[in-house]
């Protein structure tokens, strides 16, 4: 575990790195506190967070360089993003910016094979004054060491006692369970030691090991199913650590290689789906399964790619394939094809009609639908025939809130005569169903039942051949209008249609 206090800097440029990152589909906001109205706002923009911490810092005018940018990382993924959240706030309460009222983003990065996340907050307390400095890396080497001393003693005890509940025939097999949950093994005398983060936290018998040794016959079928499985994603896959994270990712297979790293001499499975270590030579020889393809080969058979990308994800929208594509390729959709180097792939209709849809479904996904009859209006409105893939919330939208008391500020201030008009003029599509009036709202993404929400419904019967009628073309047009709109990271705007213009990274590297 490492924290890594990051350059400060006086226009928390770091809040814009972080934001760049999550519009690359490299990142996300995985905590925003005591941001005021901004946390109440659908969309905002990494100006508005700079804004706003700059506000608060400039009650104390003597700290010039503000910025208080940190990183956490782990190896691999041996804390999952959660928990580096957790240990960040014990790493925030002891040095100081632990404080309530202390503005705080906090971002999950996705884009290395270790876990990370990202810290950015102010160096001035809520009170006005500076948070103390002295000695701050020493103290934070310290504050981590002592985190993860506490930590990592109680892991080590939870992970030695699963990794026993685990089917494995040898020693070796045990310690890759081990190594699969970021624990260092290796034996010494009778005794495998358990190491993190290069201290030795454990030791087990290997006499206990070895009584858990289980001799009996694996599962046949799920052997068979494994090696399929290994040489479908072997040929998706750039190289072996792209093979390694599919498998973990998808289907909770680790794959623990033997040897040096270049020249591995075989492999272990770890199936944490049915506890169950495998011999990798008993399903596909190393050998085999090492044997990839160029990025050429694999360009050559895009569709097919996409394809079994497809069969993954029913669902899989536009903007989480081009996620895949700049990892693969680095590259994306551009009106409908894909370019690597100087070739051009058209993509097959089918293709393109699917990915579409999938873009509508998610774009409709977002109002948040809590019943049948709300789903009902969304699909028509959508012009979307599978219904039953949009699931039906228990809650709704986040924004519904807002929606509702914009639509009551309409209701207060406009006479009945002009009503209708001015919710249309205003962006809101009112449509009756049921004998009930639902308003969508596609700015904020939501849909509310009107009467239900205490708003008097009758003012509007007198014109209610004014409602707009679900094919109208004007609702094509704010549909356009909003899916255009860019925003921050909790912006949940799509790309809405294959191809279009999408956020794409700079290679600008972050100021220090």
């Amino acid at each position: 575990m490492i924290a890594t206090i990051l350059p400060s800097s006086a226009n928390f440029h770091a809040v814009e790195y972080n934001e760049r990152k999550v519009a690359q589909g490299k990142a996300e906001l995985l905590e925003m506190t005591n941001f005021g109205f901004i946390s109440c706002m659908e969309t905002y923009t990494w100006e508005d967070l700079t804004t706003y911490l700059k506000d608060y810092t400039s009650r104390n005018t003597r700290i010039k360089r503000p910025q208080f940018h940190l990183a956490i990382s782990c190896r691999g993924d041996e804390y999952t993003q959660e928990e580096l959240v957790n240990i960040a706030h014990r790493y925030l309460n002891e040095m100081g910016y632990g404080q309530p009222g202390q503005p705080l983003l906090i971002y999950g990065h996705h884009d290395t094979d270790n876990n990370h996340i990202h810290v950015i907050t102010s160096r001035v307390d809520p009170h006005g004054r500076k948070i103390s400095d002295s000695m701050e890396k020493r103290r934070s080497l310290e504050t981590i060491e002592r985190i993860m001393g506490v930590n990592d003693s109680q892991k080590i005890g939870e992970a030695v006692s699963k990794a026993l509940e685990y089917h494995f025939s040898t020693a070796p097999q045990f310690m890759a369970i081990l190594e699969t949950m970021g624990y260092e093994c290796y034996t010494e005398d009778d005794d495998i030691v358990l190491k993190r983060n290069g201290v030795v936290h454990d030791k087990v018998k290997i006499s206990l090991v070895e009584s858990k040794c289980r001799k009996d016959m694996y599962d046949k079928k799920r052997m068979v199913q494994l090696k399929a499985i290994l040489k479908k994603y072997r040929d998706m896959a750039a190289n072996r650590q792209e093979l390694q994270d599919a498998m973990k990712t998808k289907f909770g297979v680790s794959l623990v290689f033997l040897g040096s790293k270049d020249s591995p001499y075989g492999y272990l499975i770890v199936d944490h789906h049915t506890k169950t270590v495998f011999k990798g030579s008993d399903v596909v020889k190393v050998k085999e399964l090492l044997l990839f393809q160029s990025k050429e080969e694999r360009f050559r058979q895009m569709d097919a790619f996409i394809d079994q990308m497809l069969d993954d994800n029913i669902n899989l929208t536009t903007k989480e394939l081009n996620r895949l594509l700049r990892r693969q390729f680095g590259t994306k959709f551009l009106n409908g094809s894909v370019r690597y180097g100087d070739s051009t792939y058209q993509l097959s209709e089918h293709i393109l009609t699917t990915l579409r849809s999938n873009d509508r479904r998610a774009w409709l996904q977002s109002f948040c639908p809590t019943n049948e009859l709300e789903r009902h209006i969304l699909c028509q409105i959508g012009k979307y025939h599978h219904p039953e893939r949009i699931a039906i919330q228990s809650n709704p939208g986040s924004n519904a809130g807002k929606t509702v008391s914009q639509l009551r500020y309409i209701f207060d201030t406009t006479s009945d005569d002009a009503l209708v008009d001015k919710l249309h003029e205003d962006g809101y599509f009112i449509t009756r169903a049921d004998d009930q009036y639902y308003c969508v709202d596609f700015a904020n993404r939501t849909i509310v039942n009107m009467k239900n929400q205490g708003l008097d419904v009758s003012r509007l019967q007198p014109k209610q051949d004014q409602s707009r009628h679900i094919s109208d073309p004007g609702i094509g047009r704010a549909i356009d209008k909003v899916t255009k709109q860019r925003g921050g990271s909790n912006d949940s705007n799509r790309e809405w249609e294959v191809g279009g213009r999408g956020y794409e990274d700079d290679d600008r590297s972050m100021k220090r």
